[in-house]
């Protein structure tokens, strides 16, 4: 879904940090019809990793070219 947002013709195009991580439903920030426990996930600093680093940089260097 990503790559297919990133070769949108979209003048900016944008993912949230659960999808680029390839996170499951756990982490949604919203699960619509519940008042509360909503927007509290956030991302850790060792979620981040060089892999996925790598993976935006595949996908963006794809869309420019």
């Amino acid at each position: 879904m990503i790559e297919a947002v990133w070769n949108s013709d979209a003048v900016v195009a944008m993912t949230t940090m659960q999808d680029l991580l390839g996170l499951g439903s756990e982490t949604r920030f919203n699960r619509p019809g519940t008042a509360t426990g909503n927007w509290r996930w956030r991302a850790t600093a060792d979620a981040f990793d060089p892999d996925i680093a790598e993976r935006l940089r595949r996908v963006t260097d794809r869309m420019i070219r």
